[in-house]
């Protein structure tokens, strides 16, 4: 499934609800604001596209929480 089919993808913004810094290897995924958003879907996505997601990111009270999506073989 691709990214931008996702329900909660706001692909108003950026290139079709994502911004990809290749140097980086940074992915920005615009997410709706109303909703629930499931960033397992979003891994799912990315490594079906032949991407490995590593992390993803919040910010909570203007803080950045890094939260690490569990390799393969560890998701039993």
């Amino acid at each position: 499934m691709k990214l931008r089919k996702l329900d909660f993808i706001d692909t108003k913004r950026f290139k079709r609800g994502v911004d990809m810094d290749v140097k980086m290897q940074l992915l920005t995924v615009a997410l709706k604001k109303e909703g629930e958003h499931d960033p397992l879907l979003i891994k799912k996505a990315i490594d079906d596209a032949g991407y490995d997601a590593v992390e993803w990111y919040s910010l909570k009270k203007e803080k950045l929480l890094s939260h690490p999506f569990k390799p393969a073989a560890e998701k039993k």
